[in-house]
């Protein structure tokens, strides 16, 4: 049976007006659906023949509610006190009281747990914390706006127990980013700190996703295995079979330190292209800002000559999904529960943490920093040398390294441009080109001294963002990657972008675990992903 084009009569199942069709509480619209074979060439009184089978309709079935949506539907719907509900979730804390028994569950859905009221205490005698239920009983409301309603538990039943003979691991009390991740690697998903970070995450690619969409972009996916080495590092990660004797692709192949060259030959087909994906460098540091396996964020631009183009629309990017969700309540759910946090913290006498703290008042001058202002300050990198360089002899400013024009700059010295020079967000342009991978186009006038590029640097951070234009004269781009020595046969490819149609280009890449720790005030951004890899440490 195929759906097609209606013809001239009457359709074989009319238009349907009664059947709701739902899906998550979303309301589809009437539909017209008609019968036939395909192009609908048969003739018409075939079409309409009695013979033929109806169309079947199905009701979709909607999930269960979580938490969070039945908290929407009691403020907003004015559901009254009495009515009947069934909820799940985890226990999160219990309390006995002489009359009563309250516990406290969530489902992770957002950063509220419900209360559940329990007449009889001794109904709560077998239950213990961790345990998942589910619960039957009925809505009383309350006039507390953040707790809008509590449910009176009429029965419950247990879904999964828990170990009498062993504690549950994530107790009342505070535990440290680094102890949960050391700890409790699997577990920490279900503590306060660890859930609001998932779903801040997962809102951020929402909001990202939906700039790109309003600019054009066409979202990607570039392979994970490769056959060249894009930065010319030589971090790579080399992809083997253990059983096979031969290389499995015919030659060596790697996981992507970026998608970027994959990225430029899609992009000159579609003009404006994204991606997010993960990237793997074996890199042997242990920095807080570091991993093995990690997510990025990148995209390229066709038809643009001029390196501001893409600083506009990094900056573009980043501002208008702060703003979003900042106006949608995430910045507001990440700042309660540092605020939690560092009063139990306090009341718990813990010490101090193996990673350094980022408070709630930190925070708050992130979003600050990024959200006002416009635009973010622009300075080129021997400017930003001077600048160190002078802050150094006026005893402004004290490094481990002083600045030096032709070395890269320090993790110190680009804290403290963001920090104590720019107040926030800062572009530092035009690198020297030995500094720069071989794809980035040369400066006009430098004699190749210079590149057009840019690294994006925020306070306490540093290095967020990296972007420059690319090569895309064919010949330039050959004598290049000839002249730093990489191969050139695994580069063929690539170069070969620019003998057809070739057009001026840029784009940039994100490290998104940098974005997501700085913007909830997590130090180290191990804790921002689900899984971290990084040296000596693969755990499940």
């Amino acid at each position: 049976m195929t759906l097609c084009a209606p013809p001239m009569g009457r359709p074989i199942v009319s238009r349907i007006r009664s059947p709701r069709f739902v899906l998550c509480r979303r309301q589809f619209p009437a539909v017209t659906l008609w019968a036939g074979p395909p192009f609908c060439k048969k003739r018409q009184s075939e079409r309409h023949s009695s013979s033929k089978l109806p169309v079947a309709l199905l009701e979709l079935t909607p999930l269960p509610q979580t938490l969070k949506q039945k908290a929407a539907e009691v403020v907003h719907s004015d559901l009254p006190s009495g009515t009947a509900v069934t909820v799940n979730g985890w226990i999160r804390t219990i309390r006995k009281h002489k009359k009563y028994a309250f516990v406290n569950i969530s489902d992770g859905s957002y950063d509220k747990v419900l209360q559940l009221v329990f007449t009889d205490p001794e109904q709560v005698n077998d239950l213990r914390v961790g345990i998942s239920l589910e619960v039957n009983g009925t809505i009383q409301r309350r006039k507390d706006l953040t707790d809008p309603y509590e449910i009176l538990v009429d029965n419950y039943d247990v879904i999964g127990g828990v170990p009498e003979e062993e504690p549950y691991p994530l107790q009342n009390k505070y535990l440290s980013q680094d102890y949960l991740r050391r700890e409790l690697p699997t577990v920490r998903f279900r503590s306060l700190s660890n859930g609001v970070t998932m779903r801040f995450r997962s809102r951020a690619v929402s909001e990202l996703s939906r700039y790109f969409e309003e600019n054009e972009f066409i979202q990607t996916h570039p392979p994970l295995i490769t056959s060249s080495d894009c930065e010319g590092a030589g971090e790579v990660f080399t992809v083997v079979s253990e059983s096979s004797v031969t290389p499995f692709f015919g030659k060596k192949g790697y996981l992507t330190v970026s998608t970027q060259l994959h990225l430029e030959a899609l992009m000159m087909g579609l003009s404006r292209v994204w991606t997010l994906a993960p990237a793997f460098r074996a890199e042997k540091s242990i920095t807080s800002r570091h991993l093995s396996e990690f997510w990025m964020l990148e995209a390229e631009v066709a038809f643009v000559n001029r390196l501001e183009h893409i600083m506009s629309l990094v900056e573009g990017l980043l501002r208008t999904a702060l703003r979003r969700l900042k106006e949608s309540g995430e910045l507001h759910s990440v700042l309660s529960v540092k605020t939690f946090l560092e009063k139990q913290k306090l009341q718990d006498g813990e010490g101090e943490d193996k990673d350094q703290e980022i408070t709630h008042a930190q925070v708050l001058q992130r979003w600050d920093g990024m959200l006002q202002g416009s635009p973010w300050k622009r300075i080129t990198y021997k400017h930003a040398v001077d600048v160190l360089q002078q802050a150094e002899r006026e005893g402004k400013a004290r490094f481990e390294t002083s600045a030096e024009y032709g070395d890269n700059l320090k993790s110190e010295h680009e804290k403290w441009l963001a920090s104590q020079y720019a107040h926030g967000p800062i572009f530092v342009t035009h690198y020297p080109s030995q500094l720069k991978p071989f794809y980035m186009l040369p400066t006009p006038g430098s004699n190749g001294e210079t590149v057009e590029c840019f690294d994006l640097l925020v306070p306490d951070l540093g290095e967020l963002v990296g972007g420059s234009l690319r090569e895309y004269d064919y010949k330039r781009l050959k004598a290049t990657i000839e002249r730093v020595g990489m191969d050139s046969s695994e580069l063929e490819w690539y170069a070969e972008l620019r003998k057809w149609g070739s057009v001026p280009h840029g784009g940039f890449g994100m490290g998104f675990e940098r974005l997501i720790s700085y913007l909830v005030g997590i130090y180290n951004i191990r804790d921002v992903i689900a899984f971290p890899r990084w040296v000596d440490h693969c755990v499940c």
